[in-house]
């Protein structure tokens, strides 16, 4: 499918998007699918703008909840990850309270404060939390727990190409290059051109390793 394929086929979907709203007002969801939808096509200030309107037209907490977490949706997937998780906090509903702290874990995580980012993480219940608790932990440098978060992310994704990356550096890290190769090796299998992009790691990680091995 090439680009004006691409573009049509986005236009009916938003086009039948719409045409939901239009033909029930009255429901939320309708608005929140529409604002994925713009996201997703990289659209952010028109989803931000459907979500700001469409909070106007709604009282109800559960709805506010909806498009407040929308709305953090929206600002995290375009990179202003402080004004998402002013959004993500004011959700309080139990139907997505552990899906907005996890959004917040995220946010954090990408501003590079990973201890605040665990913090959060390790409070929800959401099992998409794990990877993201492994992470911080690598980024922290406890690779004792961070190997144990992975290694359980594993048990049920045996496929998950980060998590078996950063499996490998943590091996290379504590038990030496046979071991990470292992992990390495599959995956460069699952996803050879992202390993390619993601090499550097491992070279710096070795580089260090032998320079404090000199010492």
């Amino acid at each position: 499918m090439n680009r004006k394929q691409m573009n049509a086929e986005a236009q009916k979907l938003v086009q039948k998007a719409v045409e939901k709203i239009d033909d029930n007002p009255n429901e939320v969801r309708s608005y929140y699918e529409l604002s994925v939808l713009l996201t997703e096509l990289k659209d952010y200030e028109q989803a931000k703008q459907l979500l700001l309107k469409t909070s106007g037209l709604f009282s109800g907490k559960t709805e506010l909840d909806l498009l407040n977490y929308g709305l953090g949706n929206v600002l995290y997937s375009a990179g202003d990850f402080q004004k998402a998780i002013n959004y993500f906090r004011v959700v309080k509903g139990t139907k997505l309270n552990d899906n907005a702290i996890l959004m917040i874990a995220q946010c954090e995580y990408a501003l590079g404060d990973y201890k605040r980012s665990l913090a959060y993480a390790l409070t929800t219940r959401n099992v998409g939390a794990k990877q993201l608790i492994a992470s911080n932990f690598l980024a922290l440098g406890d690779f004792q727990n961070a190997r144990k978060y992975f290694d359980e992310v594993l048990a049920n994704e045996p496929r998950n190409f980060d998590a078996i990356f950063q499996r490998g550096i943590i091996a290379l890290i504590l038990d030496g290059k046979e071991q990470a190769d292992s992990y390495f090796e599959i995956a460069q299998k699952i996803d050879y051109k992202s390993f390619i992009k993601m090499k550097g790691q491992i070279i710096d990680i070795q580089k260090t390793i032998i320079a404090k091995q000199k010492k």
